[in-house]
């Protein structure tokens, strides 16, 4: 088969639990981090790690992506060090809410770059200590992937992550039935399973997002025909 690569963007949902940044970030801003940024997967997770997975600094309106795509790209033309950022959407306390998530940005450091988000026009909310609590988030991203065997892509940036591509875009209660009935009956059960979408030329590609730090093909086609074999029985 010859190599196929997607360079696109897309649409990663997922369930995790949430709580207040407790660490010293210099800044009034809400911020959130995950308890447990992948869930499924029992390896590392954020209290075990000097600095967190990702940060969520929630906006004080629904700004659209183009804004904060282009306010990205400004500020990584001042800020100095390396971070990754993408806009996205939680749920608090019953409302939907717009967050610009970090990916390597240390805690001291997370005021300072929203000072300069502020800059571009950006505004968050204040600073609210909230109980660890659940929900299921957006992120929208771009994504860089090669199918690596029918159906099954692997990324090209996080080589821990992989996309199984499904027919249909499941609903979350029935995807989260799926993948806990999957799980349930497999011996090999460490790894996170999310949702994701990814735009082509002709339209949606949806894929099952795995988060597995010690995977292999024949546990990935395992995986892919299981939902795939579930999928066919709605």
């Amino acid at each position: 088969m010859s190599a196929k690569i997607l360079d696109t963007i897309g649409i990663i949902t997922k369930k995790e639990s949430f709580v207040s940044v407790e660490h010293e970030t210099g800044s009034n801003a809400m911020i959130l981090e995950s308890l447990q940024p992948y869930p499924g997967y029992h390896g590392l997770t954020v209290p075990d790690s000097l600095e967190p997975d990702s940060l969520f600094a929630i906006t004080k309106l629904m700004y659209d992506d183009e804004k904060v795509i282009r306010a990205i790209q400004s500020v990584k033309k001042n800020f100095t060090g390396k971070f990754d950022a993408a806009p996205g959407t939680i749920n608090i306390q019953n409302m939907d809410n717009n967050f610009i998530r970090f990916k390597h940005l240390a805690y001291v450091r997370a005021g300072e770059i929203i000072q300069e988000f502020e800059k571009t026009g950006i505004e968050f909310k204040k600073k609210k200590t909230l109980p660890p609590f659940e929900s299921i988030l957006k992120v929208r991203k771009f994504f860089t992937v090669e199918e690596s065997a029918d159906g099954i892509f692997k990324d090209l940036v996080d080589t821990n992550m992989y996309y199984l591509k499904i027919p249909v875009m499941l609903n979350w209660p029935t995807f989260e039935k799926i993948t806990l009935s999957l799980k349930y009956n497999m011996d090999d059960k460490n790894f996170d399973a999310a949702q994701c979408s990814v735009y082509f030329r002709y339209g949606l590609l949806d894929f099952i997002r795995i988060y597995d730090r010690d995977s292999s093909l024949a546990k990935l086609n395992f995986i892919r025909d299981k939902y795939l074999e579930a999928i066919s029985k709605l």
